[in-house]
């Protein structure tokens, strides 16, 4: 598992696409526009495809997956605040529809506002259900160290993706965090499972048996990291405090691997 870098940065771009068919109002500028616009953005052109999406919307300004599709390249290109005007736009023209809401808290949570993030998300979610809105929310909690909401969303997601190793990660984060050292140690070694030469995950859950006082554990845990990453100067260090910690009362625990989590 990678250090965690706090910060709702790196998100995953959602693709650009048009969702359902046009319309017969549509004028056929507005759909040749749009079409560019896809195009320009299957080859991450994102900057050229908003152009192309705002010539939709002036041809007709009344289409929704217009705004969608450029609040979509403008969040690409990392034009974060157009970005929110656009999904503002589509939620004033869709304020039924999760979708809006969606986009614009993890746009949001992009610009740091993990309280409107989470508010715009827990409206999607109340329109009906949606993995990415729990994930995205679950972060969210997480970069607030909201860990008791932040596992509850994370559970979310694994209930609906069993499995699903970058909820088991984060959740494992904030069981950590709250010092439910059993609870991390059990999603740990499920990503080890999945995973057996996942070095990060074996860092992680000897540091958790650290915490937990099993240095015995921990002390093996360091040493599978040292198999599958030979010369890894953090586990060698975290190996050597451990051996002390098992023979001896007293000392401080090994340093933790990163305290806030990894983006989405």
């Amino acid at each position: 598992m990678k250090n965690h870098k706090t910060l709702f940065v790196g998100l995953s771009v959602a693709a650009v696409c048009l969702a359902g068919p046009l319309t017969r109002s549509y004028a056929q500028d507005d759909v040749e526009f749009s079409r560019k616009g896809v195009e320009l953005a299957k080859n991450k052109k994102y900057g050229e495809a908003a152009e192309e999406f705002s010539k939709a919307i002036k041809a007709n300004p009344k289409a929704p997956r217009h705004y969608s599709n450029r609040g979509k390249a403008y969040r690409a290109a990392g034009k974060l605040n157009e970005a929110v005007a656009d999904f503002t736009k589509l939620i004033e023209l869709e304020p039924d529809e999760a979708e809006g809401y969606r986009e614009r808290g993890k746009v949001k949570g992009s610009l740091k506002d993990y309280d409107g993030g989470i508010a715009d998300l827990s409206k999607a979610l109340e329109i009906g259900e949606d993995l990415d809105a729990y994930r995205f929310r679950a972060f969210a909690y997480l970069s607030k160290n909201d860990f008791e909401k932040a596992v509850e969303d994370y559970t979310s997601v694994l209930e609906e993706k069993a499995g699903d190793p970058q909820a088991l990660e984060r959740r494992a984060f904030a069981y950590r965090s709250m010092k439910k050292f059993d609870e991390a140690i059990a999603d740990y070694t499920k990503l080890i499972e999945k995973s057996p030469k996942d070095a990060e995950a074996f860092r992680n859950r000897g540091y958790a048996y650290a915490l937990s006082g099993d240095h015995v554990k921990a002390e093996e845990d360091y040493e599978k990291v040292l198999k599958i990453k030979p010369g890894d100067a953090d586990a060698e260090t975290r190996l050597k405090a451990a051996k002390a910690k098992a023979t001896a009362a007293g000392g401080a625990p090994a340093p933790a691997p990163g305290a806030s989590p990894p983006a989405p």
